[in-house]
């Protein structure tokens, strides 16, 4: 049985480069020339504008395949225009649908009011004992509030004060990962309300769209997932539930050539920088949604050093243990991670930058070409 691979990158900005780094990976499954599927609905209205893509893609030696009016070698899987319209054929489901994003959305921003204030609470919390205590690492933290942090008579006030602050500590990031657990369940149950609303599961036009679209997965030897915006690439997979095509074309051996929010939505979890955020101090990591869950154990985090304050242990240590149930791995332009879920095994294969784990002691670790990165046991 074949098994696909998965090529991670942060965030490549040149097409051309894109494709000199992943030519390697650019193989049919049955030794002929690739077929390339872009997906590049993270783009949203401008999903079209692939032609650089192409142009790259034939610059390395993937040529096209020109047969009933259009490339039938490196082509577009059309997801965003294809869900845009149906939507425009079917008004009531895109008022329900309309309806629960707008809900979906309030969620998100609830959650995160909570998520910025247990984070700052966990940073002024952390700036204090170093003032206060010297020494003091959010890494250094227990992974849980352990019987051996009771106080007993022999302990100084600077002792108490240290065993008081690593209690609050550790049940503030306690109360974060719970808080983002929560978060994933409420937005699953009103992802499920669209298909109970509408019916549109056995809706003869969208059932045609589904197998359209599926069909384009399927056919694909190589499935190139673009960044741009996650959720608009994540709504416009699931709406057509197309998670169960990737997983085959996964299980027949296609591989997954994903940049920044492509490797994202192939995670369990959307991890997203709220970049935009207008006051500075709050622009951090934080849960966007319930990813594909083609790949496990990996939480990726693209824009590395760009985004994450990778010289601050608390920081890092900080990322690690909130999302603790996955290997935090960070990438930037030239990182690139090549990952084979059936094995199971991974390498950083970057020839111009490494791949960043970070873990819960606040410890970078960088991985160059060729190292293998360990993974957490399943």
């Amino acid at each position: 049985m074949a098994h696909g691979k998965f090529l991670f990158n942060g965030n490549i900005g040149s097409p051309s480069a894109l494709a000199t780094r992943v030519a390697p990976w650019l193989r049919a499954l049955n030794g002929g020339p690739p077929k390339i599927l872009l997906v590049t609905a993270a783009w949203g209205p401008g999903e079209y504008g692939e032609q650089a893509a192409r142009d790259a893609f034939n610059a390395v030696g993937v040529p096209s395949d020109f047969r009933g009016g259009f490339d039938r070698g490196i082509y577009n899987l059309c997801g965003w225009h294809v869900w845009q319209d149906y939507l425009a054929r079917h008004p009531r489901v895109a008022a329900v649908d309309a309806e629960l994003r707008a809900v979906q959305d309030a969620t998100r921003r609830f959650y995160v009011e909570k998520t910025a204030f247990h984070a700052e609470r966990i940073r002024q919390a952390a700036r204090y004992a170093r003032a206060t205590l010297g020494h003091f690492r959010i890494g250094e933290l227990p992974l849980y509030d352990r019987e051996s942090l009771r106080p007993h008579s022999a302990m100084a006030g600077r002792d108490l004060l240290r065993r008081a602050l690593t209690r609050e500590l550790t049940h503030d990031l306690a109360d974060l990962v719970q808080n983002d657990e929560r978060m994933m369940r409420t937005l699953q149950e009103e992802e499920a309300l669209l298909a109970a609303r509408t019916g549109i599961r056995v809706d003869g036009d969208w059932l045609k769209c589904q197998r359209m679209l599926a069909q384009r997965i399927l056919a694909a030897d190589v499935i190139c997932l673009f960044g741009g915006d996650p959720g608009v690439l994540l709504a416009s997979l699931r709406f057509f539930d197309l998670r169960h095509a990737l997983v085959e074309a996964m299980r027949r051996g296609a591989t997954f050539v994903s940049i920044s929010a492509g490797s994202l939505v192939l995670c369990e979890r959307i991890v997203i920088y709220d970049n935009y955020n207008p006051d500075p101090a709050r622009r951090e990591f934080r849960l966007h949604d319930k990813g594909l869950g083609l790949i496990g154990g990996l939480q990726v985090l693209p824009h590395c050093m760009d985004r994450i304050h990778t010289d601050d242990p608390d920081n890092l240590a900080y990322l690690a243990r909130r999302f603790s149930t996955h290997l935090c791995v960070g990438l930037n332009q030239e990182s690139f991670l090549l990952a084979e879920p059936a094995v199971p095994r991974a390498y950083s294969v970057g020839k111009h930058d490494g791949v960043y784990v970070f873990g819960a002691d606040g410890i970078k670790w960088r991985y160059h070409a060729g190292e293998r990165i360990p993974l957490p046991e399943a």
